[in-house]
């Protein structure tokens, strides 16, 4: 996936609406100082939500609005301005899917996605100003923006856009500095943090399975319990079963007993 052209509208020191095309092998832009090369970078920057205001010397996003600078065209200015950066991004080759667009976009209906659309744009009125972010056109968050570059491997942390004095920056870190920067081009720190986040979700299931493990044994322990418990009842249900046959049985002799008694007094009375 690469850059395939640059639409700028009123941004910054492009007047006017300018196409700047971009090829897949190398690209360069040329021109004396001042002629707004710099402003092509910033206006990637500004459109892919990959650098704050101050990263793209600003003060704040209005300054990014087209200003002539001219007192006969300053006075034709109403009182809403607004400036727009559209980044065309060929994804041909599928590094990002469909279905990742749609989920940034929100919808299904976001069209072909061999080719991206990420537009951004800053818009001042008399009382406020305010920025809205598209994706192949429709509306969408700056956070939508990121999430879906960032499954490209473009992020605001990245080194995909290296600015000026970032070379020099570079070369005066320690080189375990400089190690870093490579593993996270290269996609090693990515792959360090899925493991370190792998091993701490590990950690975590280990731990809930020695609860899981401690919650059985002691349920296992109540069980034993539970079973002496049923013994006990059982033993006790039988002994209470054979007491009152026994005492059914002494019953029945004491009835027998008195039976023969009764008779004899009986046989007495009539003797």
């Amino acid at each position: 996936m690469h850059i395939k052209e640059l639409v700028l509208d009123d941004f910054k020191s492009f007047g006017r609406k300018t196409r700047i095309p971009f090829y897949e092998d190398f690209t360069t832009v040329s021109g004396p100082n001042g002629s707004g090369k710099s402003n092509i970078i910033d206006a990637v920057l500004f459109a892919l939500g990959l650098a704050r205001t101050s990263g793209i010397r600003a003060e704040k996003l209005t300054d990014l609005i087209y200003n002539p600078g001219h007192q006969d065209e300053a006075a034709d200015v109403s009182g809403e301005r607004e400036a727009s950066v559209e980044v065309i991004l060929d994804n041909a080759d599928g590094t990002l899917s469909r279905s990742q667009v749609v989920t940034a976009a929100g919808t299904e209906n976001v069209g072909d996605v061999d080719e991206i659309s990420i537009r951004r744009r800053v818009k001042e009125t008399d009382d406020n100003y305010y920025s809205y972010y598209y994706i192949n056109g429709r509306s969408v968050n700056l956070s939508d923006i990121q999430d879906l570059l960032a499954q490209a491997g473009v992020t605001p942390e990245g080194y995909n856009v290296v600015m000026q004095g970032d070379v020099t920056e570079i070369i005066n870190m320690t080189a375990r500095a400089r190690r870093e920067i490579i593993d996270e081009i290269a996609g090693v720190a990515e792959f360090d943090q899925k493991k370190e986040a792998a091993f701490e979700e590990l950690e975590t299931v280990e731990e809930r399975i020695e609860e899981a493990e401690l919650r059985i044994e002691e349920k296992e322990d109540r069980l034993e319990e539970l079973e002496d418990e049923r013994e006990t009842a059982l033993e006790y249900r039988e002994l209470r079963e054979r007491k009152q046959k026994y005492e059914s049985y002494r019953k029945a002799a004491e009835l027998e007993d008195k039976r023969d008694e009764l008779a004899a007094a009986t046989d007495t009375v009539e003797d």
